[in-house]
């Protein structure tokens, strides 16, 4: 039979004990093994508490560096205030914006040139590389743009370099911002509400830089006094809708924690000042370049007005920023003190058992067995010192555990993205591109709104089946494709659009009233009857309107009598249901 190897420690105390040494040999091997075993408990705990510390210590690291950098974004969003005004100040107010512009400049580059020195002292060389490289660079750029424009003379300077400037002050925030990510992802952090606040941070930094944007796309029409293009207009209105989306990500995140009354007021102040007044002033001369009036505000003006309504998110980022700081420094205080008191503890508890197994050896000797029983017991498997690795392997067991869901989370998305795709194609009629009726069952089994508020225009290809007999089923396919295509083009006023017949496709719009969806059938009626078809085949449809109904089948009815009034005085021609 294979002999059992027996520990060498193990085989020490055995040889001891049957050697029959002294006591007092045998008393001084125990208290050595106690102190051992004493250590194996107390090193760890010291060890941990001191990883704890260097953690929060990492942790409050960081946050500075992200109030380094956040404050940075915000500077270059702020000098976009500066170059706006320079680049629409009238000849006789050039010099002083000039002068203003490049002492607020001299500024930015001083906290550029701190965050990136502080970022290289904190090991993080690889976002320092980037500011110098990608960052600057960019900035660079887009101030020689904005420099080149106020330069130039009054004669010579066109809306579009006014609005190059800025798009390409846009471009240089875009890459400083990506160093905020960079930070934001490289982050250590374990702790679940610091690591909020660092994500609260970047939101809020970025609601900073698209407030600035919904003035700054349309700052150079306003200064030339013309009307916006459609494309200023449309990037002013996604920045609104971003911004506003950004605000409810920062207020899904916080309501998730308790809310002090200091956040409680910065954050009513942004809602009053930015989302409600300073959109609504952006939105205002929209809508005055959409009716082609004179805009009530110079480009100075709304600068100087939107630069006080920002003030507002600037002080909330502090907030954030300051109760991340003062969250990171409380637990950084609160670790430090938990490893010194943790050595302290240690080495009084080391002290004492010294202490008191030298009172053991000179006064008690009976307790002598229990204690080399107990010494030995110390190396059997179910004790706890055999425990403490057990307990590291459960912590590697649950980071394997974590990336097993990691991973199957990874494959339900890619399953979900199938479905969808899955779903979009048997969803989708093949000849025309647009929705089919089984996208619409599934559209009407999802909605759960009242169909008081929905209106369905049902449209009809005119003569469709002379087309198709005298021209061929090819070529019916032919305007069966043309007409969705054209309705494609529309498609961002619609909720949905189907192909529900041969010939017959019909829209469904939420929330407009009638006159509005009449206005909307026209345009698509007068855009039909434009088209041309190979043979010049003239095509034209009927439409037929009808908005609100207690259900589907009501308004179907609806809308399918309208399109029979429509056929019935000559097609060609909308016409809406009776109420």
């Amino acid at each position: 039979m294979k002999s059992k190897k027996i520990d060498p420690q193990r085989q020490i105390v055995f040889t001891s004990t049957k050697a029959n040494s002294s006591i007092r040999h045998r008393l001084f091997f125990f208290v050595f093994i106690l102190i051992l075993c004493f250590l194996v408990i107390a090193i760890p705990l010291i060890l941990s508490s001191y990883k704890q510390y260097q953690q929060s210590n990492d942790a409050l690291i960081e946050i500075k560096l992200l109030k380094a950098l956040s404050e940075g974004a915000n500077h270059i969003s702020k000098e976009r205030a500066f170059a706006n005004k320079l680049m629409s100040s009238p000849p006789e107010q050039i010099d002083q914006r000039r002068a203003q512009l490049l002492d607020y400049r001299a500024q930015v580059n001083q906290s550029l040139n701190t965050t990136i020195q502080l970022l290289r002292s904190n090991d993080n060389k690889e976002i320092a590389d980037y500011l110098i490289t990608k960052a600057q660079p960019n900035l660079n750029l887009a101030r020689l743009s904005v420099d080149r424009y106020a330069q130039t003379q009054p004669e010579q300077k066109s809306f579009q370099q006014y609005d190059r400037a800025v798009k390409q002050m846009f471009n240089a925030w875009d890459y400083y911002r990506e160093a905020l990510k960079m930070k934001i992802i490289n982050s250590n952090q374990q702790d679940d509400e610091l690591f909020r606040n660092m994500i609260l941070i970047l939101l809020v930094s970025d609601l900073r830089d698209q407030s600035g944007r919904v003035a700054s796309n349309i700052i150079a029409s306003i200064s030339y006094q013309q009307q916006i293009p459609e494309e200023n207009r449309a990037r002013s209105l996604q920045t609104q809708y971003q911004a506003l989306y950004l605000w409810k990500m920062i207020d899904t995140l916080q309501t998730q924690y308790p809310r002090t009354a200091k956040y409680n007021y910065l954050y009513h102040q942004v809602k009053i000042q930015f989302l409600d007044q300073g959109i609504g002033l952006v939105s205002g001369l929209i809508q005055e370049s959409d009716r082609k009036q004179p805009y009530s505000l110079t480009a100075t003006q709304l600068t100087e007005h939107l630069v006080k309504k920002f003030s507002a998110i600037i002080e909330l980022q502090s907030y954030l920023v300051k109760e991340t700081l003062d969250e990171a420094t409380k637990q950084q205080a609160e670790a430090k003190q938990k490893f010194i008191t943790t050595v302290i503890l240690s080495l009084l508890s080391l002290l004492v058992s010294v202490l008191t197994l030298h009172y053991i050896e000179r006064y008690i000797l009976s307790p002598l067995i229990q204690a080399r029983e107990e010494v030995l017991h110390l190396f059997d498997p179910q004790t706890p010192l055999r425990q403490k690795p057990k307990s590291k392997r459960v912590h590697g067991e649950f980071v394997e555990l974590f990336d097993a869901i990691a991973r199957l989370r990874d494959v339900l998305v890619e399953k979900d993205k199938l479905e969808l795709k899955l779903r979009k194609i048997a969803h989708t009629d093949t000849l025309s591109g647009v929705a089919n009726r089984k996208a619409l069952n599934a559209y009407l089994e999802e909605r759960v709104a009242p169909y008081s508020n929905l209106c369905l225009i049902m449209l009809d290809i005119d003569s469709f089946k002379r087309i198709n007999d005298q021209y061929g089923h090819i070529v019916g396919d032919d305007v069966i494709q043309a007409v969705a295509s054209e309705l494609i083009a529309f498609e961002s006023k619609f909720d949905l659009v189907v192909r529900y017949g041969g010939d017959e496709f019909l829209l469904l719009i939420e929330q407009i009233t009638q006159q509005d969806a009449l206005d909307v059938a026209e345009m698509i009626r007068a855009q039909i009857e434009a088209i041309s078809v190979e043979q010049q085949i003239d095509v034209s449809v009927s439409i037929g309107v009808a908005v609100g109904a207690e259900n589907w089948l009501a308004l179907f009815k609806k809308a399918d009598s309208a399109l029979l009034q429509s056929k019935a005085k000559g097609k060609n021609r909308v016409e809406a249901a009776l109420s």
